[in-house]
């Protein structure tokens, strides 16, 4: 360990504000920590969003004669009814491949970027066979993301046709970016003379790292190595050195905590040119390139990482393009096919009142890549323009005992974030197997928040890895919010001086915001309170309520909804259920107060905005 730098107890003891020595660290602010520790590009977080991978198109026919196909046609992707890009171009009954019963066919991939769950993707899939005349399979298939356990799991769907079925197998990524990808050889010959062309064959195959995680049988595995390029000695393909490589695929999705391994076996006609592997860890933006080099050739593999908030917030973002020409017109281009969104009419605020930059805070899921988290401990800390806020904070005698769903509780400590300038430190392990779950930060300013592409107002989510995990933080920087102060009391048929145990959940969520996927309605829903039916907390009627979180951020554009799916249970027995919302407009000059009535409880809901 070099001078100067710390052991991870010392971290997370900093983090936690546990100082061993005050007088030698009271100076120490979290960008120094940054600067000392955390100089690895694998500490910075990878803005990710939900992506769709599609792995492999099977097709098994109905044709009985022990004959192959030879299958021609198309499978075209389309996002909210607008053709994307063709994953299968075989129109021409010439340029049918021969596929045998079961057989997977040679997909093409997407040429710009990976398929997007939020826009409504199809897959239109009508294949023939040449040698019998007919049409095998015409039909389409949803690609939308699906609930919480269709999500990181391999997906096989079947679209029925009139002589045959074609399985396809896809993975739904819940944390996500996409890759590009480049390859080039260029010769290497020691007299100095470079050659023009190669006849080149072999392949070129892209891993994931962990393909266990999302499936457990090995030919399912298998299918989380898409080749980029496979061509037999006997047919290669003619390459213009130093230009790129006509690949399969251009682009795949990848877990934004994961790493693609790009296995490359080429040869020509004298012999190998290269034959290794090159691996490349998920980012956010940029691009990597690696090489092999051998005695006579040099292949280059370029991956170019990018994240999908463009096209899901395209609406958005074409509003706000830069007026030059050129980039206008590029821009233009990439969003001509315009979504169709309900008309949104946001709640106004009087003109009197004027809000704030703020943050909140929805949730953190973690999880390990090898072994599941079960026994969390460590610390998020806010670091709001030097003023830090410890959002969670548990040390190795109070671990959480995480639940199925793998969801750590987030502790704002009953205050809001409004900062004009964000950033959050991690430190995360799982106390059972003592292994590290995350290690890093995250960081947004003025300058990369604004701007003609801006980032507020946005569902983020941030991957932050660790050795052997990863966090997700969900979280929306507003550039114009309130923070509305939440107090619940429970009352029990107008006893103030009974017992009352709760139990369920209490979540704050926006008006006129989309809560229409399990994803949306998980992560970005702001956890008020939350108590299993097995584990009560004990509160005296007309008492205030301790919650997880009493300060929630509301845009300044929308209004506060409170669901309540709780049970109440008082010493006499009687046991009842309360469920229901209410709604707190932006109002800064009183207090709202809302009823959620049951048979025999009622809990009261409190809300000021500042």
């Amino acid at each position: 360990m070099g001078e100067g730098e710390w052991t991870d107890d010392e971290v997370l003891q900093f983090l936690l504000g546990n100082h061993s020595n005050e007088e030698d660290k009271q100076n120490e602010t979290l960008s120094t920590y940054r600067r000392r520790k955390v100089q690895n590009d694998d500490y910075i977080d990878r803005l990710s969003t939900p992506l769709i991978e599609v792995l492999s198109v099977c097709i098994s026919s109905d044709f009985n004669d022990g004959e192959p196909c030879e299958i021609y046609g198309s499978i075209l992707a389309l996002e909210e009814q607008c053709p994307l890009f063709d994953l299968y171009d075989r129109s021409n009954p010439e340029d049918s491949e021969t596929i045998v019963k079961r057989g997977t066919l040679s997909l093409k991939g997407p040429d710009d970027r990976a398929i997007i769950p939020s826009l409504s993707p199809t897959l239109h899939i009508c294949l023939k066979d040449r040698i019998r005349g007919v049409e095998v399979v015409n039909g389409h298939l949803n690609l939308e993301l699906g609930d919480e356990d269709s999500c990181d799991r391999l997906i096989k769907r079947a679209v029925e046709g009139a002589y045959g079925v074609a399985y396809v197998y896809y993975v739904v990524f819940q944390f996500a970016v996409y890759g590009t990808f480049e390859v080039r050889v260029t010769s290497n010959d020691n007299d100095g003379k470079k050659g023009n062309v190669a006849d080149i064959y072999g392949s070129i195959v892209a891993e994931y790292e962990n393909a266990t995680m999302y499936c457990n049988d090995d030919d399912e595995v298998k299918l989380f190595a898409p080749r980029l390029f496979d061509e037999p000695p006997h047919l290669p393909l003619r390459v213009l050195l130093g230009t790129p490589i006509r690949l399969f695929r251009n682009v795949l999705a990848v877990p934004a905590y994961s790493s693609l391994s790009i296995k490359v076996n080429l040869c020509d006609s004298n012999g190998t040119i290269a034959d290794g592997c090159l691996e490349f860890p998920a980012y956010t933006l940029g691009d990597k390139t690696l090489c092999i080099q051998t005695q006579y050739a040099c292949v280059e593999v370029t991956v170019r990482w990018h994240h999908a908030y463009y096209y899901i917030y395209k609406d958005r973002f074409a509003k706000y393009s830069k007026p030059e020409t050129g980039k206008r017109q590029k821009t233009e281009m990439l969003f001509d096919c315009e979504p169709d969104f309900p008309p949104c009419i946001p709640r106004k605020v009087p003109s009197y009142h004027f809000g704030s930059l703020g943050t909140e805070v929805f949730s953190v899921f973690v999880a390990g890549l090898t072994e599941k988290v079960s026994t969390l401990c460590g610390a998020i800390t806010v670091d709001a323009l030097g003023r830090e806020i410890p959002i969670y904070d548990r040390d190795d005698s109070c671990p959480e005992m995480l639940s199925e769903d793998v969801l750590a509780s987030v502790d704002v400590k009953h205050r809001g974030i409004r900062t004009s300038e964000i950033g959050m430190v991690l430190y995360l392990k799982d106390l059972a197997s003592q292994l590290e779950v995350c290690r890093g930060n995250l960081r947004w300013c003025v300058g990369n928040l604004g701007g003609y592409m801006s980032f507020y107002n946005l569902r983020l989510c941030s991957i932050v890895r660790g050795d052997n995990g990863y966090a997700a933080v969900h979280y929306t920087i507003f550039d114009d919010s309130f923070e509305a102060s939440v107090e619940v009391k429970c009352f029990c048929d107008g006893h103030l001086d009974n017992s009352i145990y709760l139990y369920g959940t209490l979540f704050g969520r926006y008006g006129e915001y989309d809560y229409s996927t399990s994803y949306q309605l998980k992560y970005y829903s702001s956890k008020l309170f939350d108590q299993p039916r097995d584990r009560p907390v004990e509160t005296k009627a007309g008492s205030q309520i301790t919650m997880l979180k009493s300060k929630v951020m509301v845009p300044a554009d929308s209004f506060l909804i409170i669901e309540a799916n709780m049970g109440a249970l008082g010493i006499d027995g009687v046991e009842d259920t309360i469920h229901g919302t209410v709604e707190f407009n932006i109002d800064c000059c009183s207090t709202v107060t809302r009823e959620i009535i049951g048979k025999s409880y009622r809990v009261e809901i409190s809300v000021n905005f500042n």
